[in-house]
């Protein structure tokens, strides 16, 4: 068992270097200090301080070092007490060991004669097997027996029915090879006369193609006459439907080109531009309806009918002091209903009675002071109108917007919008009349 050993500490050598520097110090001073001829006291006295000084830093090392000295011969001889109870641990095992060998020497000498008994086991052992292997296998070579017995009475069976099948089979083979060769004499002589036949065929076929042919020609002609008179009835009836049509514009634009009042006094310019004995402006181009034949001759009619009514409807009668004055652009004809239109006050009201185009043209003139950078858009259903995305107003003068079209033949609904982004909802939506001018004041 280890002993308890307890740790000394080492000594700290600093305070000892302190006191071996002091007194020096004290010894430095003392030399310092004394008469030019030292005296033997203050040799005495250094000399005392300097061997102190050195014994006081010599003396922790010294000590430290006999400490440790000492810790070692400790260490050292607890190994070997260690050592010593390790080595009479095994002598003992060794002694216990050496009395338990003559009870090993036995069980090795039974174990020896059990070996030697062994063989004569195992050979006992061995001739029942091979006793038992026999008798096993004389019974199963008797069940095997008896079983391929069976198997070969059975199997002699079935070659039996099947000897016969096959003699049945050959004996039926020899039959049809015999209606196979009759067949084959006859399927010759049906060959032999197929020329004839496929001759005699193509000349039906082509007999009854060419009565079929014809026939179908004949109902082909009949067809196509019926079919003419039956487009030209259609398209007789088509062109009085569109005259009748027509007839009934011209007369709607006549009624209401009957019911518009003519235009104020106060408006000499436009009055001025309508008696002008000036040569009519051209027509407008015809509208665009891809995919549908029209007569163009049918078109001109209602367009040269509203022509020929719009200046007898609001035309004022003449005065022997009004003389005729040149035509004016489009922009002054507007500036005089503008100013009739601020004369009314600009309050954003309904929109002023529409009044027929000289030209035929549909035509919307808004009055709208919007600010500089911005912009008039107009949505609808007609010809070149979107409900999703407007068109942009034509800028005639500050505040004056245009929009027109010569393609409208039936009356839409519009809407303004600022920039194409702000309705004008004190208007809301604009019924546009066909072949008219529409003047409205707008306010945002």
């Amino acid at each position: 068992m280890n002993e308890l050993r307890l740790e000394v500490p080492r000594l700290n050598p600093l305070p000892f270097v302190v006191a071996d520097v002091v007194l020096l110090g004290a010894a430095f001073v003392i030399g310092w200090r004394a008469p030019a001829p030292i005296s033997p006291a203050a040799l005495a006295a250094i000399a005392v301080c300097v061997a102190t000084g050195a014994v006081a830093l010599l003396y922790p090392f010294v000590v430290n070092h006999a400490r440790r000295q000492e810790e070692a011969l400790q260490d050292r001889a607890n190994q070997i007490e260690a050592l010593a109870r390790t080595v009479a641990a095994s002598a003992e095992q060794i002694s216990i060991a050496a009395s338990n060998l003559p009870a090993i020497a036995e069980n090795s000498a039974r174990q020896l004669k059990a070996a030697e008994q062994l063989p004569g086991a195992l050979k006992q052992q061995l001739a029942g097997l091979q006793q038992q292997l026999s008798a096993t296998a004389a019974e199963e070579n008797a069940a095997l027996r008896h079983e391929l017995d069976t198997l070969r009475s059975a199997q002699t069976d079935k070659l039996t029915a099947a000897l016969d099948g096959i003699t049945r089979a050959t004996t039926e083979l020899a039959r049809l090879e015999k209606l196979a060769a009759q067949h084959s004499t006859a399927l010759d002589q049906a060959v032999a006369h197929l020329p004839r036949l496929a001759d005699a065929f193509s000349q039906q076929a082509s007999e009854a193609l060419r009565r079929e042919t014809a026939d179908a020609v004949a109902a082909l002609h009949a067809a196509a006459a019926e079919a003419g008179r039956a487009l030209a009835a259609a398209t007789t009836e088509a062109r009085l439907a569109f005259d009748r049509g027509v007839r009934d514009a011209v007369t709607h634009l006549a009624t209401q080109a009957a019911s518009t009042p003519p235009f104020p006094a106060h408006s000499p310019t436009l009055v001025a531009v309508k008696t002008d004995p000036a040569p009519p402006p051209p027509p407008p181009p015809a509208p665009s309806t891809p995919d549908v034949s029209i007569d163009d001759k049918a078109l001109d009619e209602p367009e040269t009918a509203a022509s020929e009514d719009a200046p007898t409807a609001a035309e004022p009668v003449p005065t022997p002091d009004a003389a005729p004055e040149p035509d004016t652009p489009e922009p002054e004809q507007t500036t005089a209903s503008e100013l009739a239109l601020e004369g009314e006050g600009s309050t954003g009201g309904s929109p002023a009675e529409p009044a027929l185009s000289h030209d035929g043209y549909t035509r919307l003139v808004a009055t709208a002071y919007i600010g500089i950078g911005n912009k008039l858009y107009v949505r609808g259903d007609g010809p070149g109108l979107r409900r999703d995305k407007g068109v942009p107003l034509q800028f005639v003068s500050i505040g004056k917007w245009r929009w027109e079209s010569a393609e409208l033949l039936f009356p839409v609904t519009v809407k303004l919008y600022k920039n194409d982004q702000i309705e004008c909802t004190a208007l809301g939506e604009i019924t546009l009349e066909p072949g008219h001018h529409h003047e409205v004041n707008a306010t945002f």
